[in-house]
């Protein structure tokens, strides 16, 4: 049923009932309902609906929320654990974010439980990190974090079958140690590479550096930003394979461009202990996980080097601009190539003044912009007598022509061109290094957002490990 509906129904079911206790037991019974079949939607409109029926809310009175939300979160572990849908970590995040913005998992805590949270709060990454992705965070929030989640998961895979892990010891030790270190979501491959002191380790070889050159010396260096150096990487990783349920070890070369400048300018910063920020390291161009072997590589908090690309088959991930025009130069450069293509003059004419009367003076033409331009170029094509005459080949010719300047003018721009361009800008201080990955996304979801994703379910899953230490003790 969609939201709307089911929400008009309920509303419907509500606005009938005159006595009190019964409507307030209804409301929130089907609060409950809306929470139990996952419609969000439907709960938002229904808890803000309380206005209308003049009822102050209470969540503690939505009847069994805790146990509705925790099977919620475990649906969403079993679409990762037995569907590969990895997808669904991002829909765990959504729940809680949920749960957060109408403060679902609020409960009275015991002294005992504020004194665990008083310990739990001198993790200053741990709580950097629900900050950034949860903004501002209750006690109770962070209870259900620390306490809740890693108990039902622990719950979960203890007494859930798992195919291709009859072995708990084994399910755990690939869960603690082996799966966020490689996997895929949001269609982006990720992998951890090595610790951040063993990639700066290669990099002094290649770039030697005295740590107590002058600080003038030090000021030169990072004004050489357009320096750029490579070099090569073996790494060593496991991966366990499914078919034959076993693991294995692995090793790959990655060939690194790196901007030694934004290393230089950042290297306390990336080796600090407590610095919640994800800094970009480097490009890889050879061996890297996305198409053509290309890879970013960004240090995280836990001392890690994390490489992100996107699939095989999702090669726009790692484009991360195309070229853009505003009207007057894009028409110019279109002109030209039409002339370069050998169009009749009087045609090139004829667009020219048509797309001098469509195009707003500040609109900017690019990549995206490039289909409904062409549909619009097609439309007035038809309409010139030349075109009018039954010869659909060539203005079809022409149109395809016309596709093709516009690709050229507006094509993308190289990645690797892209990457000397940032790290130039923050060389120039006008870019941080811990904001590049932010501006390489795919389908909404950023490099960052993986990153910091991955960092929460670390947490997350080290805590799950020391409840199946503490019981295999017992």
């Amino acid at each position: 049923m969609r939201t709307d509906q089911l929400f008009i129904e309920f509303k419907t079911e509500l606005l009938k009932i005159k006595d009190k206790k019964k409507f307030e037991k209804t409301y929130y019974e089907k609060l409950r309902k809306c929470l139990k079949g996952g419609q969000f939607k439907a709960f938002e409109l229904l808890f803000n609906a309380s206005v209308d029926f003049n009822l102050f809310i209470d969540i503690k009175k939505i009847p069994d929320r805790f146990n509705i939300i925790s099977k919620l979160l475990l649906n969403c572990t079993d679409k990762v654990s037995t569907g590969y849908q990895t997808s669904a970590l991002g829909e765990i995040i959504d729940i809680l974010r949920f749960c957060k913005k109408y403060n679902l998992l609020e409960k009275q805590l015991s002294v005992l439980d504020k004194q665990v949270l008083r310990n739990l709060k001198k993790d200053t990454l741990f709580l950097a990190n629900l900050n950034d992705l949860f903004g501002k965070v209750s006690n109770s929030f962070i209870w259900y974090i620390y306490n809740v989640i890693p108990q039902d998961l622990y719950n979960y895979f203890i007494n859930s079958p798992i195919s291709f892990f009859p072995d708990r010891d084994e399910l755990v030790h690939y869960i603690k140690n082996i799966f966020f270190d490689q996997y895929a979501i949001y269609g982006l491959s990720v992998r951890n590479l090595s610790s951040i002191d063993d990639f700066i380790k290669v990099f002094k070889e290649n770039y030697p550096y005295d740590e107590y050159q002058s600080k003038k010396q030090e000021e030169l260096l990072i004004d050489g930003g357009k320096e750029l150096i490579e070099f090569n990487v073996t790494y060593k990783y496991r991966m366990f394979y499914y078919d034959t349920e076993e693991e294995h070890e692995h090793q790959e070369i990655k060939r690194h461009l790196v901007s030694p400048s934004n290393i230089m300018k950042n290297l306390n910063k990336i080796l600090m202990k407590n610095n919640y920020n994800f800094y970009s390291l480097s490009m890889v161009l050879l061996g890297g996980l996305g198409p053509q072997g290309l890879g970013f590589t960004y240090s995280t908090p836990k001392g890690e080097v994390i490489e992100i690309c996107s699939d095989q088959k999702e090669s726009e991930a790692i484009i991360i601009k195309y070229k853009e025009y505003l009207k007057r130069r894009f028409i110019l450069k279109l002109e030209k190539e039409l002339v370069n293509l050998r169009i009749d003059d009087k045609v090139i004419y004829k667009i020219m003044k048509f797309l001098s009367d469509i195009l707003n003076q500040k609109e900017l033409i690019n990549y995206y912009t490039k289909d409904p331009l062409i549909k619009k170029i097609k439309t007035f094509l038809e309409q010139l007598e030349e075109f009018q005459e039954g010869n659909i080949i060539d203005l079809q010719e022409l149109l395809n022509k016309i596709s093709k300047a516009i690709s050229i003018i507006l094509r993308r721009i190289k990645l690797r061109d892209q990457f000397i361009t940032r790290m130039d800008l923050i060389t120039k201080d006008k870019i941080k290094s811990e904001d590049i990955a932010k501006l390489t996304s795919l389908k909404g979801k950023s490099h960052y957002d993986v990153l910091r994703e991955r960092f929460f379910f670390q947490n997350i899953i080290n805590w799950f490990y020391e409840i199946y230490k503490n019981n295999k003790l017992r």
